[in-house]
C-alpha cells in the first residue's frame, strides 16, 4: 500500500513539473512574440519614412536626446546582465582550478595527487596484475658553500614540470607536492615496464638540466626515485615516502636561471 501510494505521489510530482514547464514555456513564447510586435510597431511610428507615424518635424532636440537614451539604456543593462554572468562562470572556473591545480607551476596539486594516488591503491589491492608507480624528483640548489640545499626558483621548477608533463603519456599524473618535489603516478602492466620508464625519464632530465646549464653562485641539484606498488599493504603516504628513500642524484651542475 506505502508503495502504491508513493508510486502515485511521484507520478502527480512528475505530472505537476510537466504541467508547470509547458506553462512556463507558453508564456515565454507570448512574451517573446509580445516583445518582436512591440519592437515593429515602434519603429515603424519613430522612422519618419512612412506615411503613419512622427514626421521630421516632431524631432526635436529633446526627443532624439530621449530616444537615444531609450536605446541605450536596455544595451548598457544587457551587457551588464551577462558581464556579471560571465564573472560568475570564470569565478567558479577559478575556483575548480584552484582544487586541482598548482597556481605557482601549472601542475596538479599535492591533495589531488594524492587522492588518485589512493584510489589507484585501492585498484592495486584489487587487481594483481596492476602495477602503478610513483616517480619523484627534486629540484634544488646548492650555496657556493656547498653546505646547504634549498628548493630552486619558481621559473627554473615550472620548466621541469612542463618538460616532465610533455614526457609523460596523457594517462599520467604530473604533480608538484612539494616546493622542491615534483611527483608522477605512472601506470604500467608489469614492473619492468615502470623501470623502463624511469630510465627514460632519468636519460631526459639529464639532457634538460645540461640544456639550463651557465655560470652561477649555486649548483642545480637533481634526483629522482620511484617506489611501485608491489604488496596490498601499500598506502598512499608509504609509496610516496619510498619513491623519497630512493633517491638518487641524476645531475649536479651550475645553472642559469635566465636559460630558455
Amino acid at each position: 500500500m506505502n508503495q502504491t501510494k508513493a508510486a502515485a505521489s511521484g507520478s502527480d510530482g512528475y505530472g505537476l513539473a510537466h504541467r508547470s514547464y509547458f506553462r512556463v514555456s507558453r508564456w515565454s513564447r507570448l512574451a517573446r512574440m509580445a516583445f518582436w510586435i512591440c519592437f515593429g510597431v515602434f519603429i515603424l511610428w519613430a522612422l519618419p519614412v512612412f506615411p503613419w507615424g512622427m514626421k521630421p518635424a516632431d524631432y526635436s532636440p529633446r526627443v532624439v536626446l530621449a530616444l537615444f537614451l531609450l536605446g541605450v539604456c536596455p544595451a548598457i543593462g544587457a551587457i551588464y546582465l551577462l558581464a556579471v554572468g560571465s564573472a560568475a562562470r570564470h569565478r567558479e572556473a577559478l575556483a575548480a582550478w584552484s582544487t586541482i591545480y598548482d597556481e605557482a607551476t601549472g601542475l596538479r596539486n599535492r591533495e589531488f595527487f594524492m587522492e588518485r594516488l589512493e584510489l589507484q591503491c585501492h585498484l592495486g589491492k584489487d587487481l594483481a596484475e596492476y602495477r602503478v608507480g610513483v616517480i619523484l624528483v627534486t629540484v634544488e640548489e646548492q650555496t657556493e658553500g656547498g653546505h646547504k640545499l634549498h628548493a630552486t626558483d619558481d621559473e627554473v621548477f615550472r620548466r621541469f614540470g612542463t618538460h616532465l608533463l610533455h614526457q609523460m603519456r596523457p594517462s599520467d599524473l604530473v604533480a608538484a607536492v612539494s616546493g622542491s618535489e615534483m611527483a608522477i603516478l605512472a601506470a604500467a602492466g608489469s614492473t619492468y615496464a615502470l623501470s623502463g620508464i624511469v630510465s627514460r625519464l632519468r636519460r631526459s632530465l639529464e639532457a634538460r638540466a645540461q640544456a639550463l646549464g651557465g655560470a652561477s653562485a649555486s649548483r642545480l641539484l637533481i634526483r629522482m626515485g620511484y617506489a611501485s606498488l608491489a604488496s596490498s599493504d601499500s598506502e598512499p603516504e608509504a609509496l610516496l615516502e619510498a619513491a623519497r628513500n630512493d633517491l638518487t642524484l641524476v645531475y649536479a651542475g651550475t645553472k642559469e636561471s635566465s636559460a630558455a
